[in-house]
């Protein structure tokens, strides 16, 4: 690609392709106004009066200028939207009357995330999202720009936000390619219970749905054929077997929307992703934006070796699974190739093993699951005595689960990182780089000060890592360590700008 082919200094515009997504947009947000004009379309139809007709056209136009009413800012953004590098700083300017004008200093960019749906890439086209590390949302996002433009202004903030390494050549290599036989695994080690809760939540949004339309309950003539039915063990087995197949089918739909054709390149600056089904992205992960990293299991991906690693980034909303960037890992030496430009040697392979104070296990049982559990069980009991055996079987699940936590709950940390281990069924591996840290934090109760344990809290920009009933001398530690690293780091950083 001629690199000279843009200027980037000089102030860009929206492709008219934006336009078309912008209409898009103002419908979908406005569909019952639209549902009211079809309406009165139909109404209009059935009536041959022509005042009527006269009224209705009168009607139609007032709801179309209220539409263009509500969503007028978006046109305006449309005509009014530049973007341009000016210097160190990406520039995004907008609005007639109001007029906005964003500042982004380029070395505050943490991602670069371009989205191609079948229109963008009929129109040579795509949409770019551009995330920092001062605020939870996406800071600058483009509807439609030209794809080539995209491209030359991602390796632009590439190459700017580099500070470390500059005469190195940023040699590239890919690490990782999802293939047909991956997405099966994934799709066979997907969390079905969540899949069927979904399913079962879509079905009944759409009963309720059938239920405006036909203008009476679906559900009560699902009841009654229910009562009607005869079930047998080949039936049930049936049953269960057609829900199972459909759990599956819709759980590897889910792994192909999200997985499908996901290729890893790295090179020096970080990790260059690509992935997509109905709509192909694109994301640039800079290395120096990550926070912290984890990966994790459950039972079965434990058993096929599956991990879905997790970078959290600077300023990232967790929240937001939009923003989250997760990597189906395959293979053990894969997880180590994309961990170790963050933290070469982990704490686990070098480090003593540490636990937690025994107390972490039972305490939150006998604080609030007990005591609701004996509530909601004289409760029952006058309602109905038979189904007194579920606050119990309730009691028993959280009793065993907190159990398991506090079993599972581990850690190492050596002079430059910490590694926590903990889940409950699964498993999950948390690994921070004491330099990341932003501030520590060390809480206490009443309890813990009685049996002489904290709980310390190591702060990120991206997360924070909490470790329960930690003994107070062992936090000490950990907290001056972290500190250390800290201030290092900050003078390392200082001598480099004073360099420069």
């Amino acid at each position: 690609m001629n690199t000279n082919k843009f200027d980037w200094s000089i102030p860009q515009r929206l492709s008219p392709v934006a336009l078309i997504f912008i209409l898009s947009k103002v419908i979908k947000a406005s569909w019952p106004l639209v549902l009211i004009v079809i309406g009165r379309i139909i109404i209009n139809e059935q009536n041959e009066a022509k005042t009527n007709a006269s009224v209705g056209i009168f009607f139609i136009l007032g709801i179309s200028l209220l539409i263009l009413l509500i969503h007028i800012s978006q046109l305006i953004n449309f005509f009014f939207f530049r973007i341009c590098i000016r210097g160190s700083e990406l520039i995004v300017t907008g609005g007639l009357f109001t007029k906005t004008k964003t500042i982004v200093p380029i070395n505050r960019v943490q991602s670069v995330h371009l989205i191609e749906t079948y229109l963008h890439k009929l129109t040579n086209t795509c949409e770019l999202k551009i995330e920092t590390a001062g605020t939870d949302a996406t800071e600058i996002e483009v509807q439609a720009i030209r794809k080539e433009k995209a491209l030359l202004l991602q390796t632009l903030l590439e190459s700017s936000i580099e500070e470390k390494n500059v005469n190195i050549a940023a040699e590239t290599q890919q690490l990782m390619g999802i293939q047909f036989r991956d997405l099966l695994r994934l799709a066979i080690s997907e969390n079905h219970i969540k899949t069927f809760l979904i399913i079962l939540a879509f079905g009944y949004s759409r009963l309720e749905d059938l239920k405006q339309v036909i203008g009476f309950d679906a559900s009560d003539i699902i009841d009654e054929q229910v009562d009607k039915a005869t079930f047998s063990l080949s039936g049930f087995l049936t049953i269960l077997i057609a829900g199972l197949f459909f759990t599956l089918l819709v759980s590897f739909i889910r792994v192909m929307l999200r997985y499908h054709e996901m290729t890893i390149i790295s090179s020096i600056k970080g990790f260059q992703m690509e992935w997509g089904f109905l709509q192909t992205q694109q994301k640039m992960l800079f290395q120096n934006k990550v926070q912290l990293i984890s990966w994790n299991n459950n039972f079965i991906r434990r058993i096929l070796g599956i991990k879905i690693l997790r970078f959290y980034m600077a300023g990232e909303d967790i929240n937001l699974t939009k923003q989250n960037i997760q990597l189906p890992v395959m293979h053990r030496h894969l997880l180590y190739q994309l961990v170790s430009p963050y933290q070469s040697v982990w704490p686990s392979t070098n480090a003593q093993l540490n636990n937690v104070h025994p107390s972490h296990g039972w305490r939150n049982t006998l604080l609030f699951v007990l005591p609701i559990t004996i509530g909601s069980s004289i409760a029952i009991y006058f309602w109905n005595p038979g189904y007194i055996i579920f606050p119990f079987l309730t009691l028993i699940y959280f009793a065993f689960s907190n159990w398991m936590k506090y079993k599972k709950f581990r850690f190492w940390y050596n002079e430059y990182s910490i590694q926590i281990q903990k889940g409950i069924w699964g498993e999950e591996n948390v690994l921070l780089n004491l330099n990341k840290t932003q501030h520590v934090v060390v809480k206490t109760t009443p309890f813990q000060r009685r049996k002489k344990i904290v709980t310390l809290e190591l702060h990120t920009a991206g997360e924070k890592i909490i470790i329960p009933f930690l003994p107070i001398e062992q936090a000490q530690i950990i907290a001056d360590k972290t500190l250390l690293c800290v201030e290092f780091n900050q003078q390392q950083m200082g001598r480099f700008r004073q360099s420069k």
